[in-house]
C-alpha cells in the first residue's frame, strides 16, 4: 500500500521543520532567549513590565492587535511564545472544536518552560496530522482568522511559521553570540 500524501508530504515536512526549530533551541539559554537587540523589542515579560500583551497568568507575551507601524524586534523568547500559540490555536481550529484563542493561554517565563512548550505543541499538532489520510486533505475547515480552507492549507501554514520564526531565532542568537552555530547533522533518510 502506498505511503499517503497526508504523511508522506505533509507529515514529512512538518517534522523537518519541528526538528529544526528544535535543533536551534538546544543551545539557546536564558540570556540568549531574553536577549533585547534594541528598543522597542517585544518579549515574553511579567505582566506588570508589559505593554499590550496576552495571556492568563504572570507572564505574558507582548503583542497588540492592530499591530504598530513600525513592528517592534521581537526576542526569541517572544518567538518561541508565537510558535507554540499558534500551533495550538492552529490545531484546536483545525482537529477540534474552534475554541481556543491567545487569551487563554498561559505563557511560561522561562526559557525552559517555554521549551517544553514548543515541543509539547508540536507533538499534539504531529499526532493530530498523523490521523489524516489523504481524503481528508481537501477537507475545509474554518481557520481562527474567518475563512475556510483546506486542511492541507492550515497544515502547510504551521510548517511555514516553524521554518520563518526558526530561521529568526538562529539569526538572533546569532548576534547576540557574535559567530554563527555549526550546521545540523545531515538528515537520516527514512525508509519508504
Amino acid at each position: 500500500m502506498p505511503v499517503a500524501l497526508a504523511e508522506q508530504v505533509l507529515g514529512a515536512l512538518l517534522r523537518k521543520a519541528f526538528d529544526n526549530v528544535r535543533w536551534l533551541l538546544e543551545d539557546v539559554d536564558d540570556t540568549d532567549c531574553f536577549w533585547e537587540p534594541t528598543s522597542p523589542c517585544w518579549s515574553v515579560r511579567r505582566r506588570e513590565h508589559a505593554g499590550r500583551a496576552w495571556g492568563t497568568g504572570d507572564w505574558v507575551c507582548e503583542d497588540a492587535w492592530p499591530p504598530p507601524d513600525p513592528l517592534p524586534v521581537t526576542s526569541i523568547a517572544w518567538r518561541m511564545a508565537h510558535l507554540a500559540a499558534w500551533t495550538d490555536i492552529y490545531r484546536n481550529w483545525t482537529f477540534e472544536d474552534q475554541s481556543l484563542g491567545l487569551r487563554q493561554l498561559e505563557v511560561p517565563g522561562t526559557r525552559d518552560g517555554l521549551v517544553a512548550w514548543v515541543r509539547s505543541a508540536q507533538e499534539r499538532f504531529t499526532n493530530s496530522v498523523e490521523q489524516l489520510d489523504d481524503t481528508d486533505l481537501t477537507e475545509l475547515r474554518p481557520a481562527h482568522y474567518g475563512p475556510r480552507l483546506p486542511i492541507y492549507r492550515l497544515v502547510s501554514g504551521i510548517a511555514v511559521e516553524h521554518i520563518h520564526h526558526g530561521a529568526e531565532i538562529g539569526l538572533l542568537r546569532d548576534l547576540r553570540r557574535g559567530h554563527a552555530r555549526v550546521q545540523p547533522p545531515p538528515i537520516k533518510e527514512e525508509p519508504a
